[in-house]
Parts: structure tokens; C-alpha cells; sequence
């Protein structure tokens, strides 16, 4: 990945360099330099048609402040022996980047679910989701709870939560190779809800305890076949997990100190009842950053 840089896109907020050490991090591990990025939107054309001299000392202005900005990052960054580079574009954020991770061939993008609105005009939500759909390569997602952080992101343990669709089954293999790299071990996890849950107007006159078991069997089984056609030296667990998806992976990722989760950005809801895609989202406000890996040829 020496020659497939790390793209982490930065509006100059505290909270967009949130990414940072945790790109810094996988970068070491897989090789790879990095490419800081800030997109900004220059004038408004109201104001570049009204009053053009002004609309040039503010592009001017702008060029300027974030070419500093990025610049003041990156020798931070290389100080660390890392490979950096950076980057001002002047346009719109989603299509810039995007067009950027298709020129230098990116082996990934790296960046916080929220940053600010400022000179730059970012909706950095908006931004975030639009690259998630739009990017056919891993994203790096760091939520906010991650701000708080004081020491540097130790990542020994990798969680690739699955729902038994081969979709789901998509981030296994880079889940294994980062495994690798940063010689994390690995745990794969599904959720299922209780029996119970599954009946909205009343339980039936049916042994739900059973079900429970029963499923939670299958599950089981699932789970080790996974884990005996992983081609990894890394020590792998399973987890069968009950209750909310989000809730249940949030508190897992907590008990068993994960420093990152990779996941397929959409899975599929059958008897387990896990909906990854919409998990993913409500996993970025957990304690561990998450790695969404988009299946190829994923219809929406």
C-alpha cells in the first residue's frame, strides 16, 4: 500500500483531526503515506459578481490560511515517520475528494463524522455520509466520543460484526489483513434479538426459551465456520450477542477493549433481524472508530 496513500480530509476543526492518529496508525501498519486534504468552496458567486475584488482577496485569503493549516499538520505527522502530504482544493467537498481518491488510486479515507461550518461552508455530517455512500474504498469513520482520547489509539483488537449474509462477510478479508499488520487479534460477533421481540401484539403459545436456544446453536455454528476458513495466525473469538444491534456491539466493544470495527456498510435483515447498514451509523457514536467497507457491485 506504499504507493496507495491514506486520504484524510480536514476543514480545520479540532474535531476533523479527530481521524488523525488513528490514520497515522493504520498508515505505519500497511505502509502508507498520507494525503491531507481540505476542500473549501471559495467565494459565494453573489459576492464574486458584485464585488469581484473582494471575492479575490478572499479566495487569496483562504488559499493561503489552510495551505498553512494542512502544512503545520503534516510536518507534525512526518515528525511521527510517516510519509505526508497535503493538498487545498478549491470546489465541492464530495466531488473533489472522491475525484482525488480515483487519481492517486487511495487505499482508503479517514475522517471524523463531524467537524464545522466555517470558512470553508462544510456540512461536515453531510459530507461524511455522502462519501460513505459515494466512495468505493474502505472509510475511516472516528466518532465524536473519540475527541476525548488523551493517549495515542492502541488497536489489539479488531471486531467485524456479521449477520450471516455474505455481504456482512465482505469486511472479513480486510478485517484479516489489518489483523496482520497491527497483529491485532480478531472477533467476530452476531446479534440476535430474543424470541420474544419477534411477536408485536402477544407471545404465543410457543417454548420461545427453545427458539432461543436454538438460534443462539445456529448462530454458534455460523460463527465457528466463519472463523475455521479465516486464513489468519491472529487469535480469533466469536460472540453471539442479544438485544438491540448497536446496543449490544457498542457494550462489546467496551468489555472487550476493540479499537476498531470493520464492517460491511450493508448487510441484510433475516432471522438475526441486524440491519448492518443502519447500525454502522449509530456504531460511530461507540468508543471505537469503525471501518466501513462497501461490498462490491452493492446495489441500493
Amino acid at each position: 500500500m506504499a504507493n496507495k496513500p491514506i486520504i484524510v480530509p480536514l476543514d480545520g476543526s479540532d474535531l476533523s483531526e479527530t481521524a488523525l492518529p488513528y490514520a497515522v496508525v493504520l498508515a505505519k501498519a500497511t505502509q502508507a503515506g498520507l494525503l491531507l486534504v481540505t476542500v473549501w468552496e471559495g467565494a459565494e458567486e453573489i459576492l464574486a459578481s458584485t464585488l469581484p475584488e473582494l471575492a479575490d482577496d478572499l479566495f487569496k485569503r483562504g488559499e493561503e490560511h489552510y495551505e498553512g493549516y494542512l502544512t503545520g499538520v503534516a510536518r507534525t505527522i512526518q515528525a511521527q515517520g510517516v510519509k505526508t502530504e497535503a493538498q487545498v482544493i478549491v470546489g465541492h467537498p464530495v466531488g473533489e475528494i472522491l475525484k482525488l481518491v480515483r487519481e492517486r488510486d487511495a487505499s482508503m479515507l479517514a475522517l471524523s463524522t463531524h467537524g464545522r461550518s466555517g470558512l470553508s461552508r462544510w456540512v461536515y455530517g453531510s459530507v461524511a455520509g455522502k462519501l460513505i455512500r459515494e466512495s468505493n474504498v474502505p472509510t475511516l469513520l472516528v466518532g465524536p466520543r473519540l475527541l476525548e482520547a488523551k493517549a495515542p489509539p492502541a488497536i489489539t483488537r479488531i471486531l467485524v460484526p456479521l449477520d450471516a449474509s455474505e455481504l456482512s462477510e465482505t469486511a472479513l478479508a480486510p478485517a484479516v489483513d489489518l489483523a496482520g499488520a497491527l497483529g491485532a487479534d480478531l472477533v467476530l460477533a452476531q446479534v440476535l434479538n430474543w424470541a420474544t421481540h419477534a411477536f408485536v401484539f402477544g407471545v404465543p403459545d410457543i417454548d420461545t426459551a427453545m427458539i432461543d436456544r436454538e438460534l443462539t446453536k445456529a448462530s454458534e455454528e455460523y460463527l465457528a465456520r466463519v472463523k475455521s476458513g479465516l486464513q489468519t495466525k491472529r487469535s480469533v473469538k466469536t460472540r453471539v450477542l442479544r438485544g438491540m444491534a448497536a446496543d449490544a456491539l457498542i457494550e462489546l466493544v467496551e468489555n472487550e477493549q476493540v479499537g476498531l470495527v470493520v464492517m460491511a456498510t450493508h448487510g441484510r435483515a433475516g432471522i438475526a433481524r441486524t440491519a448492518l447498514g443502519s447500525v454502522a451509523d449509530r456504531m460511530t457514536q461507540g468508543p471505537a472508530p469503525v471501518l466501513l467497507v462497501r461490498p462490491p457491485h452493492d446495489g441500493e
